[in-house]
């Protein structure tokens, strides 16, 4: 199975390149691919082409959208699978120190999967993995439960490995009461 994955070089895309046994195509800033700019959406989803499997990771503004529309037009009548990195339901004045505009792209993205999925004739499975916190650099002074990149990366491993479509999967980290 091969993979492409934006935003490989930070974070949870990172993770993902560095501990998948399987191939992986990284679209990065880093190395040349803003998902905000058309002509670089094009190239990545051209790279892609051989790939059968794409996680949405990156986030830049709207572009992580625009990313899933343009992608899901071409693998529509694909036999591949488009997994998209969203949020669990945080409420938004805990994503302001992000910028006050992410919950409404982020909201955006899930909306864009809902519809996207509604398209009964495609072949292309879609999932949205709605992540809560996650023990990143990002949430390194967030107190509460954090999710591990190893969580996420079995959950995407799993997720790959179905023959039935995964719609939605939120994992969000669970504090027990000791």
């Amino acid at each position: 199975m091969t993979i492409a994955l934006t935003g490989h070089t930070e974070g949870i895309g990172k993770a993902i390149y560095e501990e998948l046994d399987n191939e992986v195509l990284g679209f990065s800033r880093s190395n040349g691919y803003n998902i905000t700019n058309k002509e670089d959406r094009i190239k990545i989803i051209n790279e892609s082409m051989d790939c059968d499997v794409f996680i949405n990771n990156a986030h830049q503004g709207f572009g992580q959208v625009e990313l899933l529309m343009e992608l899901f037009d071409t693998w529509r009548m694909e036999n591949k699978l488009i997994i998209n990195v969203g949020t669990d339901s945080v409420p938004a004045v805990a994503w302001n120190v992000v910028h006050q505009q992410y919950p409404i792209e982020k909201a955006s993205l899930h909306s864009a999967v809902d519809l996207l999925q509604q398209d009964k004739d495609r072949k292309v499975k879609l999932t949205l993995l709605a992540l809560g916190h996650v023990d990143t650099e990002f949430n390194k002074d967030y107190n509460g439960p954090k999710l591990s990149y190893k969580n996420i990366i079995d959950n995407i491993e799993w997720i790959a490995n179905q023959h039935n479509e995964i719609k939605s999967l939120v994992l969000s980290p669970f504090r027990s009461e000791e």
